[in-house]
């Protein structure tokens, strides 16, 4: 890594970029869920819509879930074009058979076994691990357009601080902003405390990765419905840096609620070092004492603090970095390419930092920095969550400005 005069950093300017969102998360992955009629629980449930029931109603929609999320909304004959079209590229599988349509009238008994035979279908296709990541499969569990004269609800559920969910009901295309607003009205939040949380996606169980505004939840929803977190890969999560912010929310019985839960959470992952102080937190964890419990926390190294991935970097010649980033200041840690932490770290005051910008083309993060009478330097961050660290400085720059303001 390079040493406070910037050896081994490359002062060359970032390529400009229009913006965008974030990285989002891996592809839709049926396998490995189980085929149907196994001792597991039914990964795949097929509900009517509102236009009515049945496999002879003209016109007729069914909503697929999986886990628990619905993924996407299918007209029989399309069940039909699948089953055709799978038949046709996997020639050598014996299929289950798929419901027939039936040009009389049936009874609901006899319509929901049909609807069951379409859920047991797609179970056990979905269980042979080439045939449930084929595009063919992927295409349709991607929603249609055809289904709708215009856009459709859908429900999202959405991991709480407290480890509860809430579940919106919300448009297809909602953008995160959306979402998040339709989240805050449904939990009660009011015009100050939603200012300090966010839409975040769980990326795995070490990491999750704030929504950029102009994303779409719902197609990071269907994208991740095998996350890290049971039932949703979307989550709410604190959205803030400066401790002094948080102390004024100490009458707000739900800002200090989900402060308090995720400040717990946090310790046990291992992101804020409590060691010398945990027999005093965990007495105060088990009276409840929500407040005094973080006004302890507060003093510990990791508090209000975000770490990135380990990633490449050009102030290395070898190896990578890890990246942190608090209100007093932006670290770069030095590691291996596994992520084994090394003994070396440059930290930035956030008074060095001249200029920052994203690199879409290079999917880095870029930023400028000047130490005393030197020359500025161009230093660059090869991750996929540019765009994520882009926000965080943006955001830690804005609490800066309200700390000069009231402080």
């Amino acid at each position: 890594m390079a040493d406070e005069d910037g050896e081994g950093i490359h002062p060359s300017a970032p390529h400009r970029n229009g913006g965008g969102g974030g990285g989002g998360g891996s592809g839709l992955h049926c396998a490995g869920n189980g085929g149907g009629g196994g001792g597991g629980p039914r990964v795949v449930r097929i509900v009517k819509s509102e236009s009515g029931y049945g496999f002879n109603v003209r016109g007729q929609v069914y909503n697929v879930y999986m886990a628990g999320r619905q993924l996407c909304s299918k007209r029989y004959r399309e069940f039909a074009i699948l089953h055709q079209n799978l038949k046709r590229e996997f020639a050598n599988f014996t299929f289950p058979r798929l419901p027939g349509k039936w040009p009389f009238s049936l009874s609901e008994q006899q319509l929901d076994a049909r609807r069951r035979g379409l859920e047991e279908y797609l179970e056990k296709v979905c269980s042979i691990r080439v045939i449930g990541e084929s595009d063919i499969m992927q295409e349709f569990l991607s929603e249609s357009d055809e289904n709708y004269n215009g856009v459709s609800d859908v429900e999202l559920r959405v991991a709480l601080p407290d480890g509860t969910t809430v579940t919106v009901r919300v448009k297809k295309n909602s953008t995160t902003d959306q979402v998040y607003q339709a989240i805050a009205a449904k939990v009660g939040m009011d015009s100050t405390t939603v200012n300090y949380f966010a839409l975040f996606e769980v990326i795995s169980h070490s990491f999750v990765r704030k929504l950029a505004p102009n994303e779409f939840p719902h197609k990071l929803y269907i994208q991740n419905y095998t996350s890290a977190v049971p039932g949703t890969c979307l989550t709410i999560r604190k959205w803030l840096f400066t401790t002094e912010e948080e102390i004024l929310l100490n009458d707000n019985d739900l800002a200090v609620t989900y402060f308090f839960h995720q400040a717990v959470d946090d310790v046990k992952k291992g992101y804020i070092k409590a060691e010398e102080k945990s027999y005093q937190l965990q007495k105060l964890y088990e009276q409840r004492k929500m407040v005094m419990y973080l006004n302890m926390l507060r003093t510990c190294e990791g508090y209000n603090e975000i770490i990135f991935p380990h990633c490449a970097c050009d102030s290395r010649r070898k190896g990578h970095v890890i990246t942190a980033i608090s209100i007093t200041h932006f670290k770069l840690h030095a590691c291996t390419e596994e992520g084994q932490l090394e003994n070396q770290v440059i930290a930035f005051e956030w008074d060095e930092m001249q200029r920052w910008d994203t690199d879409e083309e290079g999917m880095a993060f870029c930023f400028e920095y000047a130490r005393g009478e030197k020359k500025p330097r161009w230093v660059k961050i090869f991750t996929p969550y540019f765009n994520y660290m882009h926000e965080c400085f943006e955001r830690v720059f804005c609490e800066l400005k309200w700390r000069k303001e009231e402080y």
